[in-house]
């Protein structure tokens, strides 16, 4: 393999990460992409995060992988194992994918009129409908992300590009961004043609309760 070749995946992380520095550093925050080691904690052991972001007590590890998969969350399971009793650095994964966005502006939605679909979700749920539920939810998740965020309001989304917006800007809990990812796979299936695919009642309400949460973070 050339040079070149293996260079490629760590020069499409570092432009990812200068692509999310705009958002830590609006919000007070140093971002540095490739920590030295010699700066870090010695509780993270030989671990070494793509990148960090400080405010007074608060740090935060920021981890970058390309895609889910398997491997790699066992791998992020071991790493998050490390911060166990460190109160004061916070550890984030983000995933870059490889979807490809849509051109084309979407119409912003208000919270009111977000509430009054996720009660049709509701109804499609109750009746039997929950393929047309699940992704219905997914839309609304999207929605509230475009009535809130200024700087991409009205641009299309990769779904894990609306998750981890919402958790970087406080909008969902990171159990609710694990929860959520733990559903992606589901939801592509399904919108992608994959009609076989048949969400629990569980899991439509796992959506529409990030929904909520989301609606209520952006109301305080």
């Amino acid at each position: 393999m050339s040079s070149s070749a293996q260079k490629s995946p760590q020069e499409a992380e570092v432009r990812f990460l200068e692509s999310v520095r705009p958002r830590y550093e609006a919000d007070g925050f140093t971002f540095t992409i490739s920590p030295e080691r010699s700066d870090l904690p010695d509780f993270l052991g030989s671990y070494v995060p793509d990148a960090v972001a400080r405010k007074g007590g608060i740090s935060i590890a920021i981890e970058v992988k390309r895609n889910q998969s398997p491997a790699a969350e066992m791998s992020l399971r071991k790493i998050r194992s490390l911060f166990d009793g460190h109160d004061d650095w916070r550890f984030n994964v983000m995933f870059m994918g490889n979807d490809a966005l849509l051109s084309g502006a979407i119409p912003s939605m208000e919270p009111a009129e977000i509430r009054k679909r996720m009660k049709e979700v509701v109804a499609l749920a109750d009746s039997g409908h929950r393929q047309a539920a699940f992704v219905l939810a997914w839309s609304l998740l999207e929605a509230v992300l475009n009535s809130q965020s200024k700087d991409e309001a009205g641009r299309p989304r990769a779904v894990g590009t609306v998750i981890q917006s919402l958790a970087m800007d406080g909008f969902i809990e990171p159990e609710t961004e694990r929860r959520l990812r733990g559903l992606v796979d589901l939801r592509n299936r399904l919108v992608h043609g994959d009609l076989s695919a048949e969400p629990t009642p569980s899991e439509v309400q796992s959506v529409l309760l990030a929904v909520d949460e989301s609606l209520k973070a952006d109301a305080r």
